[in-house]
């Protein structure tokens, strides 16, 4: 079994020579510290969006029932949302038990509600050294942020507010982006250059998701654009907590050299750390690396939604209509 098989994917890949060729390091100066997208690139994800995206169905977290306005209700006619529950007291109106929690308990408790408010979606970004990668099309940074340009646009149609992360070697917050130029503002924030930087410790996914469980409030959608590298037991239990209050969705970014090695000659690859490099694979490494990838891809997937977190899988060489089809399939946009 080839050495590779045992280390984390997203670890792999610090140079891919050889096939490919070579790059001098003063030409990628100029690229590196370029926006992820330029205005034009922005403009043209625009025009191509525009084409294909389709009006989500109404956050699962939220009642379908609807009530004069935009918004959705839980309580066809209240206009208030159920917050929590408190021990019932003298006084209280009996219509307001919370008789689900009666029977658990055996104690009576009372629903409190507040003020209908207004869905918003959070768009998380990650933008870490594993997403700095790409061999044919774009590198998966640039993949994300063209999903994240694609929600940003459906949420715009939807006249919903959109707030973005950036999780990078620093995190980034946007503000609230709302109306008609949500997402040309959205984009200009999730395309800021994101140089590689010299950096012992990178920040996580699970400190980040613990920032969204304190701040977004029930019935918010959170959308997770990333490789998932750092995918943990704790942090599928904080998603796990977080997915009892709000809409999780997660894209998972790759490059089709992360499931299938090239059959190219003086191929060479090299840990990001640099601690072993891997050259002149046979064709059986290369197959085993082929069906260990495989095995890793779809145990991140069942993991996620194990928790009940909706994947879509997304290739750096796929256009956002690949996108669109897998989140129409099966009726993914409705949360199922």
């Amino acid at each position: 079994m080839m050495r590779s098989a045992s280390i984390r994917l997203s670890s792999i890949w610090s140079f891919v020579k050889g096939g490919f060729g070579s790059v001098s390091s003063d030409s990628l100066i100029p690229q590196v510290q370029a926006p992820i997208l330029s205005e034009q690139q922005i403009h043209a994800l625009g025009d191509e969006v525009s084409q294909i995206v389709t009006k989500p169905v109404a956050n699962p977290k939220a009642s379908e029932a609807r009530k004069q306005g935009e918004q959705a209700s839980r309580y066809l006619g209240s206009g208030m949302e159920y917050e929590e529950s408190r021990p019932y007291q003298p006084g209280d109106e009996v219509r307001r038990i919370n008789w689900r929690l009666m029977a658990r308990t055996g104690q009576a408790h009372t629903k409190l509600f507040q003020e209908e408010r207004q869905e918003s979606w959070t768009l998380l970004l990650d933008q870490r050294q594993s997403m700095r990668f790409g061999t044919r099309h774009c590198l998966k940074v640039v993949q994300a942020a063209r999903a994240a340009g694609f929600f940003a646009w459906q949420a715009q149609q939807s006249g919903l507010p959109v707030e973005g992360i950036a999780l990078s070697e620093q995190i980034r917050n946007s503000a609230t982006f709302e109306g008609s130029g949500t997402f040309e503002r959205f984009m200009e924030f999730a395309s800021v250059a994101c140089p590689p930087m010299a950096v012992t410790q990178e920040s996580r996914l699970y400190d980040e998701l613990l920032v969204c469980q304190q701040r977004l409030q029930s019935g918010d959608r959170l959308i997770i654009l990333s490789d998932f590298k750092d995918l943990d037991d704790a942090t599928l239990q904080l998603l796990a907590a977080l997915q009892d209050k709000i809409m999780i969705k997660a894209v998972l970014v790759y490059d089709p050299v992360e499931k299938e090695l090239p059959s190219l000659s003086g191929l060479k690859l090299q840990s990001l750390n640099g601690e072993f490099e891997v050259s002149q694979l046979s064709a059986q490494q290369m197959k085993a690396y082929q069906q260990w990838s495989s095995q890793y891809f779809d145990h991140k997937i069942q993991r996620l939604n194990h928790v009940g977190v909706t994947v879509v899988s997304l290739s750096t060489v796929d256009s956002l209509q690949v996108l669109n089809d897998q989140l129409s399939v099966g009726g993914v946009y409705a949360g199922s």
